[in-house]
């Protein structure tokens, strides 16, 4: 393999138009605080044909702003589903913040493991870093084979894949977190296979608070089996880099004190110090939240909050400001069960997550699902996956 390659080549001549479309909402919520505009960067209802593949499938989507001012977007796809050996990395270039996209190209191919990139983001001396992973589909994401790659040149050419070790290959992340004191941090989900699998339902094991009282609960004759959520501890851990370049990178915690997992962590700093990180909880019908008080090294066990949810992601971002903003399916409140991933919405704190002031549900309709956030521009915007189908940006303002 050539040490650069050109991963939009033909493609960049090609720039097609997507009519943006203001975002329908209902006559009661015209008067929201928060007010969305949308453009399509993918979609997969009608397909990208490519060497023959059909590409359909879009979720997972991550936005950073390159150092000559374009926006690239990455996203897992594939022919339909996900984990499949189809699945690969796309990716598309807007030259105008968003409101156009270029047809896309594939950035990493599907091969003998499929492909997923879970980070990407932009240096301060003119470089854009994303870590991407290989994964056997048969293993239901417990298996990740990590490496790091660079473009120097705006996403036009990217440096080999450089492999690292992560977990010992049993954990995916995604950041990077920029610290107070000039740190970066990953967060981290980790997947770890337990000695004696749980055999007890689903509802039950969801209540369980410790590992010895979820192991102690029998099997129930038709009732629903925790999958690889009890076959595999889910835990949260951190990476912490030096520097932006995170090339070396230090795994430090290991948030594991719910037996049917937490994961797909988020965090952010606030102004004391601590840092705060909300979790996904599997079955949990809330997100769940940890604290660390030493930049990253150790973290208190978590707790389950007030914040509903449906077992979905959620993205924490800081405002240009100082407001904290949370991106995610504000529904859910029930233990032992999922919800539909529908509303997204938008809830800002003006006091370091004691309270929300703002809580706006901003897109209404479909399966609406792993929301990216970045500040363009000095203003928030950020991908989501709309039925697994579609990929879309997303330009937010606040009305104050």
């Amino acid at each position: 393999m050539s040490r650069s390659r050109n991963v939009f080549n033909v493609f960049l001549a090609f720039q097609f138009l997507l009519i943006p479309f203001q975002q329908a909402l209902p006559a009661q919520e015209n008067e929201s605080p928060i007010q969305v505009t949308e453009h399509v960067v993918f979609d997969g209802n009608t397909g990208w044909e490519n060497n023959g593949v059909t590409y359909r499938l879009a979720c997972g989507a991550l936005v950073t702003e390159a150092p000559n001012g374009d926006l690239l977007c990455t996203w897992l796809s594939g022919t339909d589903s996900e984990p499949a050996t189809d699945n690969c990395v796309l990716m598309a270039r807007s030259t105008d913040k968003g409101k156009t996209w270029s047809e896309p190209s594939v950035l990493i191919p599907s091969g003998e493991m499929a492909a997923a990139v879970t980070s990407l983001y932009t240096t301060s001396d003119g470089r854009v870093i994303l870590f991407g992973a290989h994964w056997p589909s048969e293993k239901e994401y417990t298996d990740w084979h990590y490496f790091r790659m660079e473009s120097k040149d705006s996403g036009q050419t990217w440096s080999d894949p450089e492999s690292i070790v992560v977990h010992n290959n049993h954990a995916c992340f995604g950041g990077p977190l920029r610290l107070n004191n000039g740190e970066f941090l990953f967060w981290i989900s980790f997947f770890e296979k337990r000695a004696k699998p749980l055999v007890g339902p689903v509802m039950a094991l969801a209540h369980a608070k410790t590992e010895e009282e979820a192991l102690a609960i029998p099997a129930l004759e038709g009732g629903d089996s925790g999958g690889k959520f009890s076959t595999h501890l889910h835990g949260c851990s951190v990476l912490i880099g030096s520097d932006e370049n995170a090339e070396d990178l230090t795994e430090f915690g290991s948030i594991d004190n719910r037996p049917l997992g937490l994961l797909e962590p988020t965090c952010v700093q606030l102004k004391d110090g601590r840092i705060v990180m909300l979790m996904r909880a599997e079955f949990g019908g809330y997100l769940w939240r940890a604290e660390s008080f030493d930049n990253g090294r150790t973290w208190t066990e978590a707790w389950q909050t007030d914040i509903p949810n449906p077992t979905s992601l959620a993205n924490l971002i800081r405002l240009e400001d100082g407001r904290i903003a949370l991106l995610h399916n504000a529904v859910g409140g029930m233990i032992g069960a999922r919800s539909p991933r529908d509303p997204l919405s938008i809830w800002i704190s003006e006091d370091e997550l004691e309270s929300w002031a703002i809580q706006a549900d901003v897109l209404h309709g479909g399966y609406l699902a792993y929301p990216n956030p970045i500040i363009l521009d000095g203003k928030l915007v950020f991908t989501y996956d709309h039925n697994r189908r579609q990929v879309r940006f997303v330009e937010v303002e606040v009305v104050d």
